[in-house]
């Protein structure tokens, strides 16, 4: 059996072949659980999806999600595959949040999530990955904060990096923001 590298080890990052990368931002009291969460990512991505399912431990009656943040143009083909190949990885299902700005006809804003949805849910389902679609309204940020803490065993936000670099608040669960 495999065994952990011990907390102090210095850790690497492979980056994706495709181009697009991804970077961790590290906020508040959260280093220990994103240590964690890296080492089971890169597990994941490495294909060692046993060993990163034990590093997370086992799961609990609810399963864990994959919050995927989409821009009101819909979820990058790069993140789509990432966050699929990931929660397929790990056991998890993905929950896709699109946010739109206040004031914007609610059935405008419900067509184009909708549409923009489609490539993640195609993807989800022909990798056996539960996946649900939650559409708000509202400032992105006070969205994101709120579903986040709504929803039971968010593990973590994928994001794109321009995304999580704007961002005025720290999340209460980990980001991962993907360079696409």
């Amino acid at each position: 059996m495999p065994r952990r590298a011990p907390k102090s080890a210095e850790k690497t990052t492979r980056q994706p072949q495709s181009g697009a990368g991804f970077s961790l931002r590290l906020r508040g009291g959260w280093r220990e659980a994103m240590e964690t969460y890296g080492e089971a990512v890169s597990m994941a991505e490495a294909g060692e999806s046993g060993l990163a399912r034990e590093i997370l431990g086992e799961f609990h009656a609810e399963h864990r999600k994959i919050l995927v943040l989409a821009g009101t143009d819909g979820v990058p083909e790069a993140m789509v595959a990432y966050s699929v190949n990931l929660a397929e990885r790990l056991g998890f299902d993905l929950v896709l949040l699109t946010v739109f700005p206040p004031r914007r006809r609610e059935a405008d804003c419900r067509v184009r999530a909708e549409a923009g949805a489609e490539g993640l849910f195609a993807e989800a389902e022909s990798r056996g990955v539960r996946c649900a679609h939650i559409i708000r309204q509202g400032e992105r940020d006070e969205v994101l904060t709120s579903v986040s803490m709504e929803l039971r065993r968010v593990e973590f936000v994928i994001s794109r990096r321009a995304e999580a670099e704007r961002r005025q608040a720290a999340l209460m669960v980990p980001e991962f923001s993907l360079k696409c």
